[in-house]
């Protein structure tokens, strides 16, 4: 059952690699809110989200999906878990696309815009019809993790490098609300000491040109969702689902006000 009758939802989904299982979260509380997203938007693993919730498959389904490809994904991410028999990027590629019940962005039961970066160009790409799986795949192509991927005559990369979190997409295809879900938050990470290793510097320098890739669109956001991510282990989809779901939970009050 809907809540708001006079507001058109949309909802957009930031990149974050396994940071985006909070986006299961979200959805979770949204879910229990009753209040129905209309249109989504996404990048890299916000992407697949967003496709995948879009393609009909609720918080409880999202979430074991991402608890089947769990492990691996935290591997090919740099997680020193060991996992026998791991799958390569191509073949969780290939069970990713085997799970998506559509095709085409056209039989989605909600509108879905999502974001891969050109390779050529480093500009946005922003698809919302045809083929679902190559712009999807080029979505989430991480470089040095997945190969840039062709789609027509379009070489893609990750759109984490050129739209984080694609707000203003959705008020062009008439969103008249937007909530954004950033995982990029400075505060949220460990604190910036000299004495920081390498990976842990390169975590945080990431996350700081993601997030100020990200600022402008989330200016025009009508409400930001930041979930703490921090201490969350790589493989551990539950806790991130539930920091997700909290963080969307202590903001119930403005989501109410703001789709009344």
């Amino acid at each position: 059952m809907r809540t708001h009758r006079n507001q058109k939802l949309g909802l957009a989904l930031s990149s974050g690699g396994v940071l985006a299982y909070a986006h299961i979260g979200v959805l979770r509380a949204l879910e229990e809110f009753h209040v129905q997203v209309d249109l989504f938007s996404g990048a890299s693993m916000g992407a697949v989200v967003a496709v995948f919730s879009a393609a009909g498959l609720d918080s409880e389904a999202l979430e074991a999906l991402s608890v089947k490809h769990g492990a691996q994904v935290a591997t090919l991410l740099g997680s020193a878990i060991s996992v026998s028999g791991l799958t390569t990027p191509l073949r969780l590629r290939a069970a990713l696309r085997k799970s998506l019940p559509v095709t085409v962005f056209e039989a989605l039961k909600k509108p879905v815009c999502i974001a891969a970066t050109d390779a050529q160009t480093g500009r946005a790409l922003l698809f919302d019809s045809g083929d679902i799986w190559g712009p999807l795949s080029g979505s989430f192509s991480l470089p040095g993790m997945f190969p840039v991927v062709e789609s027509g005559d379009q070489h893609l990369l990750d759109g984490c490098m050129s739209l984080p979190v694609p707000v203003t997409e959705l008020r062009k295809r008439g969103a008249t609300r937007v909530i954004a879900v950033s995982l990029y938050d400075p505060d949220q990470q460990e604190e910036y000491k000299s004495s920081l290793n390498i990976p842990k510097l390169l975590e945080r320098s990431l996350n700081l040109m993601f997030n100020n890739i990200a600022r402008p669109e989330l200016e025009v956001a009508d409400l930001v969702i930041r979930p703490d991510l921090k201490g969350c282990a790589p493989a551990d989809v539950h806790e991130y689902v539930v920091r997700g779901y909290d963080a969307a939970m202590s903001r119930k009050a403005e989501i109410e006000a703001l789709l009344a």
